[in-house]
């Protein structure tokens, strides 16, 4: 310790003092390991993660600081006003000269530290909508899969298949091994949910294990479980501890179980019962639509007894009386039609076989053409000598030459 000298007095520095006073209270049996009871005020939480505070009573108050290290491991939030008992040691800031309070853990006074961090998460997820009834997704009436996320060595993977194979043995039973206590079971259990429904090979899942304390039954307690039992899109079932015990993952869950067993009882359908069941629901059928018919015959019959009723058949046949009528008439005036047409198409083939040439060939007679243009001769005065003339007859024709042509009583040579 540096020291200067005035007049034979040793003189310290603040820095010295302090260092001084830390040391002292840092070496004291009580101050070093103390337990002090009070009230937290004006609780903040730095960006650098640690917390300060003060812990006071009716009398007096004292600085605290917890740092985040310490302050992670608490399981619920320390609010203002809260009774708590903290354990750490007394010590000196240098900076400052302030003495106060390093926190190294918080216990809630009066209700246990898990019970309070119990009340604290539960309080907050309900009034988020987590345990909200609109919220729960039915369970399947018959599933095909079902999914368990447990240990692999307890009596709840036992008990759940025992139950399930006996009362419905064509559904298939997955698991996925997760720890259900410690601090790496909540984690295991909530990645099992998220299996699930990643693959989504299971129509419901059930988390579970058998009873215990509050500190054993903590991993269903975290948030971490909760948020993956809510964002589910496969149907959870909660069957945790004993008929007495209730725990975070009960609340969010969309069916809570008393015990493991009861689970598998919710979710597995009895094969037998259901056969009886369907069987039940097919004679029920059955006799319904005989009675239902019987029912519309005796209606029908007593409709068809009515006046109102063969009024309006003899309408019926009335009407059918005159269709029948309007049919025959119909079909009388169709033939007539087609009659007369027939016959009238016949006078008209008669005259355009009478106006047909080839009806006058037929007769002996013969039509002349010009063998090089085509063009038919009806007049002396459009053949020359020489032309060569086609003369047609109802079988063919023949090709002549013109030698001579005679107009009337004279030749021409």
């Amino acid at each position: 310790m540096q020291e200067s000298v005035i007049e034979g007095v040793r003189v310290f520095s603040v820095t010295e003092v302090n260092l001084y006073i830390r040391h002292m209270l840092e070496k004291d049996n009580l101050l070093s390991h103390i337990y002090i009871k009070g009230e937290i005020s004006n609780f903040k939480v730095h960006t650098s993660g640690h917390a300060y505070f003060s812990l006071k009573d009716k009398q007096s108050i004292i600085k605290c600081v917890m740092f985040r290290s310490n302050l992670s491991r608490i399981k619920f939030l320390p609010e203002e006003g809260m009774q708590v008992i903290v354990r750490g040691y007394i010590s000196i800031y240098e900076k400052d000269g302030q003495y106060q309070l390093y926190a190294e853990s918080l216990i809630a006074d009066g209700a246990g530290e898990l019970y309070k961090a119990y009340e604290q998460l539960k309080k907050r997820l309900e009034m988020e909508g987590l345990f909200a009834p609109e919220n729960k997704k039915p369970l399947p009436l018959l599933p095909k899969s079902v999914g368990i996320v447990t240990s692999p060595t307890g009596a709840v993977i036992r008990d759940i298949i025992s139950v399930g194979k006996r009362r419905n043995p064509n559904i298939n039973i997955y698991l996925y091994p997760s720890l259900v206590q410690g601090e790496k079971a909540a984690e295991e259990i909530a990645e099992g949910i998220n299996f699930f429904n990643k693959f989504n090979k299971v129509d419901v899942i059930i988390i579970g294990r058998g009873g215990g304390s509050i500190e054993e039954l903590w991993c269903f307690n975290e948030e971490i479980v909760a948020r993956a039992i809510f964002n589910s899109k496969i149907p959870v079932v909660s069957a945790v501890g004993h008929e007495t015990d209730f725990t975070i993952a009960d609340f969010v869950a969309d069916v809570r179980a008393a015990t493991p067993s009861a689970a598998a009882e919710m979710v597995f359908p009895d094969k037998q019962q259901l056969a009886l069941y369907i069987k039940k629901l097919q004679s029920n059928l059955y006799s319904s639509v005989i009675s239902f018919i019987r029912n519309k015959k005796v209606f029908l019959r007593e409709l068809t007894a009515r006046s109102s009723f063969r009024h309006t058949e003899t309408k019926i046949l009335n009407y059918r009386q005159s269709l029948e009528n309007v049919r025959e008439s119909l079909d009388d005036s169709i033939k007539s039609i087609i009659k007369n047409h027939r016959d009238t198409l016949y006078l008209y083939n008669e005259k355009l076989n009478l106006l047909n040439p080839a009806s006058y060939l037929n007769r002996g007679y013969a039509y002349v053409k010009k063998a090089k243009s085509g063009e038919i001769i009806n007049t002396i005065n459009k053949i020359e000598k020489g032309d060569i003339l086609n003369i047609y007859f109802k079988d063919g024709y023949v090709s002549s030459s013109v030698i001579s042509i005679c107009k009337g009583d004279k030749n021409e040579q």
